[in-house]
């Protein structure tokens, strides 16, 4: 039951209409920055906090008062999959990140700009070359996403077609048995990666930790790091791609600024950031000790999810929340906060940044392909199954 209030409840508060939160999200995000979802049925029953302000939120991720691993039932459960860093606290969290956060320089990002450039160019080039009407979901986002990622982690081209449906039918298959399938083969390939770059680190993702930290970081860490990015920048920046081509037909004239005035391209990183959202909240974090948030006391053992949607609409409340890269720049909590804070955030924005304006200078008149009905929404995270345009 517990489980079902931490996970199922909040998965279905941030349901969308479009890009917006559902009104029972804004009934709550209107009662105060901290709710309960619901406390167990019996004697000092644990109670599972929803938190929709800016603060609480930030007050929550960045305090050691709280445990970011995995639950089972309400309760931490003690272990994380090895190598994926949002399951972890301090000590393994600090020792794991210091080990990989250098391949994430910001050297290194502006030394693999000129790629990412390359590979956006080439997918304009293919879906220009292809012709409309086109699903920009697998041609535009998983394209740009999983290329992009493959070549950061040093994954060879002839291999990553096939990794990336590996990754894609592990996320979106009905079935569970193919699921649990397409993940398995996933992660032998992610291990025999691991392997090769122990023999030979290149200057990739991989070769970048093995040479500095290689002594310090086990096959399975490293593979689990690697299998953390892969998913996160294919997954996550390829749903942010499609949103962000979804947004572009239903605002054409905020992009037109965009092609105008490329000075505003830092104002509209931010804003489009933060209105989209595409990963609306935290996992469940587990109270260590009592704590007051929000002037609501949240007791050793609770639990808090952190509605990062709800925070980055805090301040732009009713007509306001809209998309507006001319608006005054806010402080968004996209990539989270805190020691957790998204360990890739420089690479998928240099992504973001160089696809979504590209796109708009390409395709200007970039339009739904069919009636509105034929674009496809998937649940939370926030997800474009499928997007027909034309142009």
């Amino acid at each position: 039951m517990f489980e079902e209030i931490n996970v199922v409840h909040a998965l279905e508060l941030h349901r969308r209409n479009r890009f917006d939160p559902m009104p029972e999200l804004r009934s709550l995000m209107a009662e105060g920055p901290m709710t309960s979802l619901g406390t167990e049925e019996h004697p000092g029953g644990r109670t599972a906090w929803l938190a929709t302000g800016l603060d609480e939120v930030r007050q929550v991720l960045g305090s050691d008062k709280f445990s970011a691993r995995l639950i089972y039932g309400g309760t931490a459960a003690g272990i994380a999959w090895p190598g994926f860093l949002t399951q972890y606290d301090p000590p393994e969290h600090t020792r794991l990140r210091r080990l990989v956060a250098p391949a994430f320089a910001v050297r290194r990002m502006q030394n693999f700009r000129p790629r990412v450039d390359r590979v956006v160019e080439d997918t304009l080039d293919t879906i220009e070359a292809t012709g409309g009407p086109l699903d920009f979901v697998p041609h535009f986002g998983w394209s740009i996403a999983t290329t992009a990622t493959c070549d950061f982690l040093g994954i060879p081209r002839d291999d990553q077609a096939d990794l990336s449906r590996c990754l894609h039918a592990s996320r979106t298959e009905r079935s569970g048995k193919r699921r649990t399938a397409a993940g398995n083969k996933f992660m032998t390939y992610m291990n025999k990666a691991t392997a090769r770059t122990r023999r030979d680190p290149g200057d990739d993702m991989f070769g970048v930790v093995v040479r500095e930290h290689g002594d310090e970081i086990t096959d399975a860490e490293l593979t689990g790091v690697a299998a953390f990015v892969m998913g996160a920048g294919a997954d996550q920046v390829a749903r942010f791609l499609a949103a962000g081509a979804l947004l572009m037909v239903d605002a054409p004239e905020q992009f037109a600024l965009l092609r105008e005035k490329p000075e505003t391209i830092p104002d509209w990183l931010d804003e489009v950031t933060r209105y989209l959202t595409t990963d609306e909240k935290t996992h469940p974090r587990i109270a260590l000790e009592d704590v007051h948030i929000g002037g609501r006391l949240v007791r050793a053992g609770d639990t808090v999810t952190c509605s990062l949607l709800a925070a980055n609409r805090w301040s732009f409340p009713g007509p306001e929340d809209r998309f507006d890269i001319t608006r005054r720049r806010s402080e968004h909590l996209a990539f989270g906060h805190g020691i957790h804070h998204c360990l890739g955030r420089s690479l998928a924005e240099l992504v973001f940044r160089a696809a979504i304006p590209a796109l708009a200078h390409r395709f200007p008149t970039l339009r739904p392909a069919e009636p509105d009905r034929a674009i496809r929404f998937g649940p939370p995270p926030f997800d474009v199954e499928a997007l027909p345009l034309d142009w």
